[in-house]
């Protein structure tokens, strides 16, 4: 288990995807939360649909998975089709940006449920108390990350062509079920899933149809060339060693 560990760890090709997506990880909650400092006026944005979107505390199981799964997602991606990984990750990291200049310019706030957690059994109440008190005050609601990341991956995903279909099609329906519980939680406004939708859309037309690909993955190209040469030169030159020893 240690050495399986420590080949994956050691691979050039898991480092990146590593690198790539704890970066993107972390960019985003740095900038979830730095935006938080500069915002004084709050808006709510709630929907008459909203009102008719019922409060299903147990579906907080639902929404804690998105790290994991999206993680999990993007690593299996990366692992099937890289070149669809990469965009994948580019289109999420101009999506955030675009976001980052929203909340800035037009900070949302979600009105939360009170919620009695005595009629709830104590693990779910626990789960949901802490959810809520990960992100109190619910500012930068709209549009909803959870929701962008989560269209970004089944896109990734079902766009692929190298990744069976009995893989998209589970994968896909429970990233929506991560869409869905965003409002059954009361965690997001049914506009903040809308919108999150329309930036996906323009990131994707950026990233595909304006050709920011190429571009962005160039430099990448020559590094993992690079890297790729000078590990064969480390096993040819621990060969050789093996040679001269024996």
């Amino acid at each position: 288990m240690k050495k399986k560990l420590k080949d994956f760890f050691s691979d050039f090709l898991n480092r990146k995807f590593l690198i790539s997506i704890i970066a993107l990880m972390l960019v985003q909650a740095i900038f979830y939360w730095g935006v938080k400092l500069f915002q004084v006026d709050y808006h709510y944005i709630n929907a008459v649909i909203d009102s008719k979107i019922p409060f299903i505390p147990h579906f907080v199981y639902v929404y804690d998975m998105f790290y994991p799964m999206v993680l999990l997602t993007m690593y299996y991606i990366y692992c099937k089709d890289r070149k669809s990984y990469y965009k994948g990750v580019l289109a999420g990291i101009i999506g955030y940006l675009i976001c980052d200049i929203i909340f800035i310019s037009y900070p949302t706030i979600m009105n939360r449920p009170i919620v009695d957690y005595n009629s709830l059994d104590w693990l779910t109440g626990l789960v949901l108390k802490i959810t809520y008190l990960a992100d109190t005050p619910a500012l930068n609601c709209c549009p909803s990350i959870h929701c962008l990341f989560c269209y970004q991956a089944i896109f990734s995903l079902c766009i692929s062509k190298k990744i069976k279909w009995k893989v998209k099609v589970p994968a896909s329906l429970f990233l929506l079920a991560i869409v869905i519980s965003t409002m059954l939680v009361k965690q997001h406004y049914f506009y903040d899933v809308i919108f999150a939708l329309v930036i996906f859309i323009i990131t994707n037309i950026f990233v595909y149809k304006l050709k920011l690909y190429p571009r962005f993955t160039n430099k990448l190209k020559k590094k993992y060339n690079e890297e790729k040469e000078k590990q064969t030169k480390r096993r040819e030159n621990k060969k050789n060693k093996k040679i001269n020893t024996n």
